[in-house]
């Protein structure tokens, strides 16, 4: 503000910009002006327009440096003119009003990243390589073999597990690189090319830790025609696996808990979103288990988008009972 400006300004408000130390609602008091030299502001503090600018590598929230009533002498290049309505707000209501826009501000920033964030794992799934943005991707393991049976050592948390009906996928380290394998039995791991390779007592194996993730191990525990049956849905939505956000897996709950149980049924719950629309599947299944013929199996996905759109989707071995 120049001083021809400033000084019908005398005694009315004005607004004080400090930069990232915040913006002030201040009273020009006098102007002090000397030959050859800018002209100086004496001001009175009043109000909080803009709150400083917060420190968010060191999560610090920095107050005003200017209270009410301070006497504070400044540039007059810091002087600008007043345009916001301001009349009867106090000190401590204007510094309120400017703490709420920058929550604002910053909840702006924080939904914007979540987006791209959420945007960014979506493809990242896609092209299955989410575990990437996770810490400590895999738990290691090594084979060993007690009495007949070989079961997968954890040095870290000494403990030992059983292979026998695990579902997840192992990688193990053939002539120096990490390569996906599948429990047979025993020994015996089937490489993706369906090779079948025996391992040695001492073996390292790893898991990726993204297969701990209720979605994936749903996907693990379903038969090839059952996927089919759910992808044929999540495509006439536009959607992929990648889309998942949320999955209650009750099935797995039951398969922890139910081990002398020779049939289970239940319903899933999952929820995709792609940029545009929220969508729930409810999977209906059915399992019975079988011990000297195969076992019967039943998935039913009943689609539903937030426009109201509804698609079904099913896979049988045979005919469930309430069909």
């Amino acid at each position: 503000m120049d001083r021809k400006q400033a000084r019908d300004l005398i005694g009315e408000k004005i607004l004080l910009n400090e930069g990232n130390q915040g913006k002030y609602i201040a009273v020009l008091k006098e102007m002090i002006t000397e030959a050859n030299k800018p002209w100086r502001a004496v001001l009175c503090i009043v109000g909080v327009f803009e709150y400083p600018s917060i420190n968010l590598e060191e999560l610090e929230l920095t107050k005003p440096f200017l209270q009410n009533n301070e006497i504070y002498e400044c540039s007059g290049q810091k002087v600008e003119f007043l345009d916001d309505h301001f009349d009867k707000l106090t000190y401590d209501e204007s510094l309120t009003l400017a703490l709420k826009e920058k929550w604002d501000e910053i909840n702006q920033i924080n939904e914007e990243s979540e987006i791209i964030l959420s945007l960014i794992q979506q493809e990242l799934r896609r092209l299955k390589s989410e575990y990437l943005i996770f810490e400590d991707n895999y738990v290691y393991y090594k084979l060993v073999k007690r009495g007949r049976s070989f079961h997968i050592y954890d040095e870290e948390k000494r403990e030992t597990v059983s292979l026998e009906g695990c579902p997840f996928e192992f990688e193990s380290k053939v002539d120096g690189k990490w390569i996906p394998v599948q429990y047979v039995k025993g020994a015996t791991f089937q490489l993706a090319d369906g090779e079948k390779i025996d391992l040695s007592h001492g073996a390292s194996l790893r898991l990726n830790k993204t297969q701990f993730d209720p979605y994936q191990i749903l996907l693990n525990e379903l038969d090839e025609p059952s996927i089919h049956a759910l992808e044929k849905g999540l495509k006439r939505f536009g959607l992929g696996h990648e889309h998942c956000v949320f999955c209650h897996n009750s099935l797995l709950l039951q398969l922890l808990n139910s081990f002398n149980k020779d049939s289970l049924t239940g319903v899933n719950f999952i929820s995709y979103a792609n940029s545009k629309n929220q969508f729930v599947v409810q999977h209906h299944y059915e399992r019975t288990y079988k011990e000297y013929e195969d076992d019967i199996t039943f998935d039913r996905f009943e689609f539903t988008s937030d426009t109201g759109e509804r698609v079904l989707t099913s896979y049988a071995t045979q005919f469930s009972q309430d069909k």
